[in-house]
């Protein structure tokens, strides 16, 4: 038979638990803000509560705590994501902010009455990505919610979203896994990924599925391994070499890569200062302003649509000034 969604999710437990306790009360509430770091699970949360919402006959646990039956027509729709009272809405293709237009579409399908059952569900993601327009519409739905409609808006950063949001939802906080926990999910979806590089990958995703998932991917380790190499040689190349690794790393097949590994770099650095010693302390605050610049470029990047070659040429340079280049 096959599992409900709630029974495939990994960690979080206290979280599962309370949201099959609400399911169970028929009281399971008109919004909710799920927050935490990236790839940690808040959506699988989110498609298992409306799964359970769509199921015709929930299963009850002895906790008395609910879950869709995981077998029916409806359960099986929702795990694919093509219920017909499901919504998921998410920045479209090419773009970098989540328009009003697809904001103002998703309030017409909450308005109508389900197809085939008794709720309509519609999960933002990532909400944190809606422009100001697209924010003031989803207010308005949150202000006045239909009758047997639940909105779910997931983000890793809720500072982000309009205070009147946030204060219209109820918000469940996700944490980051731990390493078994993340090698047990990667065991079960990436069996084929031999078991050494299935642990370097959760050792170098800092808590987070998704990381590890796309680090575990084909070609990723190496990958990793080269650029975090490039990096370590970076002093020692002049300022053409720089340009020339800029525009092999900013290719479209190989720039989703750099963000989490200069992370993963700046990480590494700052470690080794600081064990080094206190009187290294100027050169760890560097870093971290560094990092935090990084960081910073490589978000703007995204939401103004920068040239990723451009971008990565004066993050280079920098880091290469920084450990001593010439140029």
């Amino acid at each position: 038979m096959t599992a409900s969604l709630f029974d495939t999710i990994r960690g979080h437990g206290e979280i599962v638990g309370r949201m099959r306790g609400l399911l169970a009360t028929g009281r399971p509430g008109h919004a909710w803000l799920f927050h935490g770091p990236e790839g940690v699970g808040k959506r699988q949360v989110a498609m298992a509560l409306a799964q359970c919402l769509f199921c015709p006959a929930p299963v009850v646990a002895g906790d008395g705590g609910m879950a869709g039956c995981g077998g029916c027509p409806s359960c099986r729709k929702c795990a694919a994501a093509i219920h017909p009272d499901l919504q998921i809405l998410s920045v479209q293709e090419k773009k970098t902010r989540i328009a009003v237009e697809q904001v103002r579409d998703l309030i017409r399908f909450m308005a109508f009455s389900p197809l085939e059952g008794a709720w309509k569900v519609a999960i933002v993601d990532d909400a944190a990505l809606m422009n100001e327009a697209s924010a003031n519409a989803m207010l308005k739905t949150l202000e006045e919610p239909p009758p047997g409609s639940m909105l779910i808006l997931i983000t890793s950063q809720p500072g982000s979203l309009l205070p009147t949001i946030r204060s219209r939802c109820r918000q469940e906080r996700f944490t980051l896994l731990d390493d078994e926990t993340i090698l047990a999910i990667l065991d079960q979806v990436a069996p084929a990924i031999p078991l050494g590089e299935r642990r370097e990958a959760v050792r170098l995703a800092g808590g987070s599925a998704g990381e590890a998932l796309r680090l575990s991917g084909q070609g990723s380790m190496a990958a990793r391994r080269e650029f975090l190499h490039a990096l370590a040689g970076l002093p020692a190349l002049g300022l053409w070499e720089v340009l020339e690794l800029s525009a092999h790393w900013s290719h479209e097949d190989r720039f989703d890569l750099v963000g989490p590994l200069l992370e993963t770099w700046f990480a590494e650095r700052i470690r080794v200062i600081i064990l080094q010693g206190e009187e290294r302390r100027s050169e760890v605050e560097a870093m971290l302003e560094a990092s935090s610049q990084v960081v910073r470029l490589l978000r703007e990047l995204a939401i103004f649509n920068l040239n990723p070659r451009l971008t990565l040429e004066a993050i280079l340079i920098r880091l290469a000034r920084m450990q001593g280049a010439a140029f």
